[in-house]
């Protein structure tokens, strides 16, 4: 982020006290922001003091950055390049990164979205990014979110029980990254969006944090390796995974809403202080089954 650019909190604060015009407010970090970035009003005693002259230049500084007006246009919410092109000169100004405008999906089958069938070749296992924004519509009646790219790339090999067979007609969506270049924000959004439309499931890893992502994602179903599967399940290697969690444990242990399928899983992994990942369901061919989140 562009430490000279008013970010959200600091434009709506002086929207709403240069639009009063005292002269002077209590000093917050949006005060000390502008004097030390911008060298403009000053600090004295826990005082923000301005002159006209520094309200004037404020607004004026608004102006540049985003093209509006201080006292009278709201905070502008960042938009796609292109969108920014067609009304300003500097299409980076105030905008998305481009990644953020697109999510990654998948099928066994072929893509049904806005009315229109797309075929996933071989040569796209990984499945295609698409623009969010021009989804309008999904003719799957199943949406799974996956938390690891592995996944997208090897939806044949997953074990679906009799009770998951229906995902293989389903869309898969790929969460994102945790990192700025390709966050989560843009696939939770897409997702969320079908809630109530469309049957949603969490593909995740088969840990504490995995059930976790699961209930906060939306979904009302967990995709997940069955509590047998997972006392069956051994691999070379010492089990760090669960311990690392115990922070989610307790965060999941206190949550009314979670359902009782997942904490008996929860309790599963607890008594055999096992975890799986999403990699090792795909490598050991486990069987995946659906389990209830709320």
């Amino acid at each position: 982020m562009n430490g000279h650019q008013f970010n959200k909190i600091q434009y709506k604060f002086f929207a709403e006290h240069l639009s009063k015009d005292l002269g002077q407010v209590k000093s917050t970090k949006s005060c000390e922001w502008i004097v030390s970035t911008h060298r403009l009003g000053r600090i004295i005693d826990g005082i923000w003091f301005y002159t006209e002259k520094d309200r004037v230049n404020i607004i004026n500084l608004a102006k540049q950055q985003y093209g509006t007006d201080l006292l009278r246009d709201p905070y502008p919410e960042k938009r796609g390049r292109i969108e920014n092109a067609r009304l300003n000169n500097n299409e980076k100004l105030n905008s998305l990164a481009v990644s953020e405008e697109f999510v990654l999906v998948n099928s066994l089958q072929t893509l049904q979205l806005n009315q229109e069938k797309i075929n996933i070749t071989e040569i796209n296992t990984l499945g295609v990014y698409l623009n969010a924004n021009k989804i309008n519509s999904v003719e799957h009646e199943t949406i799974v979110l996956v938390e690891n790219l592995a996944v997208m790339a090897n939806l044949q090999f997953l074990m679906l029980t009799d009770a998951a067979k229906h995902l293989k007609e389903a869309i898969w969506i790929y969460r994102g990254d945790v990192k700025a270049e390709q966050n989560t924000n843009r696939a939770y959004k897409f997702f969320r969006r079908f809630i109530g439309t469309h049957q949603l499931i969490c593909f995740s890893d088969f840990d504490p944090e995995g059930i976790f992502i699961a209930s906060k994602s939306g979904a009302s179903q967990y995709l997940a390796v069955s509590i047998d599967a997972l006392k069956n399940f051994n691999v070379k290697g010492p089990e760090q995974d669960y311990y690392n969690q115990i922070k989610t444990v307790n965060k999941l242990s206190k949550d009314p809403n979670l359902s009782v399928e997942c904490r008996s899983l929860l309790n599963a992994m607890a008594i055999d202080k096992k975890t799986v990942k999403q990699e090792h369901i795909l490598a050991h061919q486990i069987p995946l089954s659906l389990f209830e989140i709320k």
